[in-house]
């Protein structure tokens, strides 16, 4: 017959949560945590056993839990009539059905993280309680040697099967940037990586949760928006790729959506002419950001920097500068009056050409022919000057 939990298995239950609850990662861990215990048969205490198989389950899946926790049943089986007693270690069902108390202890080397008792006298001394935690510690500490020897930590990474997620907080500055005019980037994201992404304003923080089937694309898809969010830092190293190839050097793009010119210079030790067969469009480039412009900071990029220099290479000698060349004065003031460049001397006729005076009737002048221009140009021989009329 197939029934729901009891009251038994509830209670039971919470105590292996509460627990297990304390070495749990905090809030900013991204999973949601389920742990199953099938208890099949027991003649023992099948609390302790999901505290202590809860705990290497947990390690094995990837939960970063920072220490193991297992958990022990004293019991207590006292006579009255003479006021002697004796403390119990991992009882069995007859001696908790027979037996005066039922006292569960979990924690881990370091101390006690949950306890409960049900007994069935009227009270108990201190001298039984200290001994009944005298023992537990011990029994605790030998089942924990167990448990560090089948598994010491956590497993860096969750089971193959397992769904990834990662969860990113960033600041509120940067979520348009992730997300793109219209979601361009977002949806690039996702398409490329096969993740689904999540964005979530919180104050004045924004938190990304990431999701995927597999670590590989897990992790592209982080240093994807990383790349986004980072600001780049000088000294720094970073994976690139060739956008464009000019005969100068090669643009080169070092974070998403940051650009800098890897100079020829920068490109080899060895002196190029030009960029022919060094580097091609979408070739992967290991550049270091060694600076900035002041004036328009642009990135200084350089790839030679990270090769080994080559035996007996010598630097070239930085060009000196022109230094100060003195006052040369105005150039204008070149050794006093030249004159007049179009024709020397004064130029001067006489005042006004505009007031010339009454020139009288000039008369019929007659036919004065073509001008001297239009008169060269009719000219069939050679080019001439300028013809004048002779009086």
């Amino acid at each position: 017959m197939m029934r729901g939990p009891g009251r038994r298995e509830v209670g039971h239950g919470n105590l292996a949560m509460r627990s297990l609850r304390i070495m749990m990662p905090g809030s900013d861990y991204a999973y949601t945590v389920r742990v199953v215990s099938d208890i099949l048969e027991s003649n023992g205490s099948s609390s302790m056993a999901t505290v202590c198989a809860g705990s290497l389950a947990l390690m094995d899946a990837g939960v970063p839990l920072p220490k193991h926790v297992s958990g022990i049943a004293m019991g207590l089986i006292s006579r009255a009539s003479d006021g002697k007693w004796a403390v119990l270690s991992d009882i069995l069902g007859d001696e908790d059905h027979l037996g005066d108390m039922d006292f569960k202890v979990t924690g881990t080397r370091d101390g006690i993280c949950g306890v409960q008792m049900d007994i069935k006298v009227d009270g108990l001394s201190m001298d039984v309680m200290r001994a009944a935690l005298a023992q537990a510690r011990k029994g605790r500490l030998h089942i924990l040697d167990a448990m560090y020897s089948t598994i010491e930590n956590a497993r860096p990474e969750p089971k193959p099967h397992a769904p990834r997620m990662e969860k990113m907080t960033i600041d509120r500055e940067f979520i348009g940037a992730v997300i793109g005019p219209g979601g361009k980037v977002i949806q690039e994201i996702q398409r490329e990586t096969g993740t689904n992404i999540n964005i979530e304003e919180v104050g004045q923080h924004g938190e990304v949760s990431i999701f995927a089937t597999q670590k590989e694309n897990l992790d592209k898809a982080v240093r994807w928006i990383k790349g986004i969010v980072a600001q780049p830092e000088v000294g720094e190293e970073y994976e690139s790729v060739v956008k464009s190839v000019m005969p100068y050097g090669a643009f080169v793009e070092f974070l998403p959506g940051k650009q800098g010119l890897l100079h020829i210079s920068e490109v080899s030790w060895k002196r190029l002419e030009n960029m022919d067969g060094v580097l091609s469009e979408g070739d992967k480039v290991k550049v270091k950001l060694v600076g900035t412009d002041p004036k328009t900071g642009k990135f200084k990029l350089s790839r030679r920097i990270l090769m080994p220099k080559p035996e007996g290479y010598v630097e070239r000698p930085e060009r000196e500068e022109r230094g100060d060349r003195g006052d040369r004065g105005d150039r204008r003031d070149r050794g006093g009056d030249r004159g007049d460049r179009r024709g020397g001397g004064d130029r001067d006729r006489g005042g006004d050409r505009r007031d010339r005076g009454d020139r009288g009737d000039r008369g019929d002048r007659g036919d004065r022919g073509p001008r001297p221009s239009q008169q060269t140009e009719q000219n069939d021989g050679p080019e001439l000057g300028p013809v004048f009329d002779e009086q």
